[in-house]
C-alpha cells in the first residue's frame, strides 16, 4: 500500500477531525465531538508560520495527520495558547452541547490553561504574548516545531508514523528553512518516545510529566 502526502485544505479538515477522533479516543478533544476537532484543526490553516498535511491511502482515505508550527517570535505565543484563543468559541459552544465533557479527567489537567484562556477571553487578564527577550531569543534560535501527529489505528504498523516524519522534516527545511525541529510528548508515552527516537530524534529534558526532544537537520 502506498500513501501519499498532501498538504490539507478546508475542505478536508472534517476528514482529518475523524482521523483525529480515531488516533486519540480518549482525548478532550475528541470528546467534544467531529465539529469541534475540525475548527481546531484549522487553527493550523490560519497564518504562514503553521502548517497542516496529512497522508492517504490508495483509496484516498486519510490515514495519519501532522500539524507544526514555526517557532521564531512573530506568532506572540506557542502553540498551546494559540490554538486555545483562536477555537475558543467552538470550544465554548461544544461544552454547551456536550455538557458531560466538563468531568473529562483532561478538563483538570489542563484547568490552568482553560481558565487562563478564558479569564483573558472575559478581558479579566492581559493576553499572553512573548516578551521582548522571548522574542529576540526565537528569533534567533528559530525552529519548527512539532505540534501534533496522530494515525489512525487500522494503518498503525504500515510506517506511517515515520512517512509523517520524515513528511514533517522535508516540510520544516525546503518550505520554511528551519534545520532545528522540536516536540513535547507526555513521558509516560513510551511507544511515541521510542518511534520518535528511531527516527533520530533526541531527549533534551524530561520529568514525571513531559519530555522534550529535539532533531536537528542538515540540507
Amino acid at each position: 500500500m502506498k500513501f501519499v502526502a498532501q498538504t490539507t485544505s478546508e475542505s478536508e479538515l472534517l476528514a482529518l477531525a475523524k482521523c483525529h477522533r480515531a488516533a486519540f479516543p480518549n482525548s478532550l478533544a475528541s470528546a467534544l465531538g467531529r465539529s469541534y476537532c475540525a475548527q481546531m484543526l484549522s487553527w493550523y490553516l490560519s497564518s504562514n508560520k503553521t502548517f497542516l498535511f496529512h497522508i492517504e491511502d490508495d483509496s484516498g482515505k486519510c490515514a495519519g495527520y501532522c500539524g507544526g508550527m514555526i517557532s521564531d517570535g512573530t506568532l506572540g505565543t506557542g502553540s498551546a495558547s494559540g490554538m486555545a484563543q483562536y477555537s475558543f468559541y467552538p470550544a465554548l459552544w461544544a461544552f454547551i452541547t456536550h455538557p458531560w465533557v466538563i468531568f473529562h479527567a483532561e478538563v483538570r489537567n489542563k484547568w490552568p490553561l482553560l481558565r487562563k484562556n478564558l479569564a483573558m477571553r472575559l478581558g479579566l487578564r492581559k493576553k499572553v504574548h512573548f516578551n521582548q527577550e522571548q522574542k529576540k531569543q526565537l528569533a534567533k534560535d528559530p525552529q519548527a516545531g512539532l505540534v501534533v501527529i496522530g494515525v489512525d489505528p487500522a494503518y498503525q504498523g504500515k510506517g506511517c508514523g515515520s512517512i509523517l516524519l520524515k513528511e514533517f522534516e522535508r516540510r520544516s527545511l525546503e518550505d520554511y528553512g528551519m534545520k532545528k525541529l522540536q516536540l513535547t510528548v507526555r513521558t509516560d508515552n513510551t511507544q511515541a518516545i521510542l518511534a520518535y527516537e528511531r527516527n533520530g530524534w533526541l531527549k533534551t529534558s524530561s520529568d514525571l510529566v513531559s519530555t522534550t526532544m529535539e532533531k536537528s537537520l542538515t540540507k
